[in-house]
């Protein structure tokens, strides 16, 4: 994956994290549905990869999915 790719990707999970916080925040989701969702989404992300690209944007991925988990639990706390 080439960074152009590595940093589109990034933006749009960044995006996805944003938007949860501001739905918990807003009450429109409760943190528990929003972690149940990157929980799933982490699940999927450790899927079936082929390609060394391929497991590369899963671990993107997954490092983003962590750090929206790591956020929404500050919410919380």
């Amino acid at each position: 994956m080439d960074e152009i790719t590595r940093g589109i990707a990034t933006a749009a999970l960044t995006l996805q994290s944003a938007l949860l916080q501001a739905l918990v925040a807003h009450g429109v989701m409760s943190p528990t549905q929003v972690l149940d969702i990157v929980d799933l989404a982490l699940e999927v992300s450790h899927g079936r990869s082929q390609s060394m690209a391929e497991k590369e944007i899963g671990n993107v991925a997954i490092q983003c999915l962590k750090s929206v988990r790591e956020g929404v639990k500050d919410m919380v706390n």
